[in-house]
């Protein structure tokens, strides 16, 4: 507990003492004898900083990250470097779907439902177009014969479409 004088206190914090004597003012830092208490002072000080204010300063203790400050944040380098290497990909990207490599996935849903739709559509469409043929034959092997060629027949006729 070493009580100094504003002045002396304001040098150790390389602040000004006007600085000082405002705290003082304000009740945050607590004169004994005229003099300050330097313990008690940088505690209600601590306790009484700006939080902003606290953020923007960098002590030489501190590790700071490649790319940002001690809050987190990222410098003005790092942010262009993040935004080029996001137009970088998406130029990509818009280059890659105008060549063809890349196509809208909404749109191959719809292909693929579609294609699946008449796939459906032709197969249930088999047992009303064969079911008098079947109904007049008595020898299994050529009902199979005849189950298999019109599959055949939907299947290269669906092939064809695509």
């Amino acid at each position: 507990m070493a009580l100094i004088t504003q002045a002396e206190f304001a040098r150790q914090l390389e602040v000004s003492k006007p600085y000082i004597h405002k705290l003082v003012k304000k009740g945050i830092i607590k004169l004994r004898n005229g003099k300050v208490d330097t313990e008690q002072a940088l505690a209600a000080m601590k306790a009484n900083a700006d939080p902003a204010n606290a953020l923007r300063e960098e002590s030489p203790s501190e590790v700071i990250p490649a790319g940002g400050n001690a809050a987190g944040a990222v410098d003005f380098v790092t942010a262009r470097t993040m935004r080029e290497a996001f137009r970088a990909k998406l130029a990509k990207l818009e280059y890659e779907e105008k060549s063809g490599k890349l196509t809208d996935a909404g749109k191959v849903r719809n292909d693929a439902f579609k294609a699946g739709r008449i796939i459906r559509d032709e197969l249930l469409a088999i047992p009303d177009r064969l079911a008098d043929v079947l109904a007049a034959e008595d020898d299994p092997g050529s009902v199979r014969q005849i189950i298999f060629e019109e599959l055949e027949k939907v299947l290269n006729r669906i092939s064809k479409q695509g």
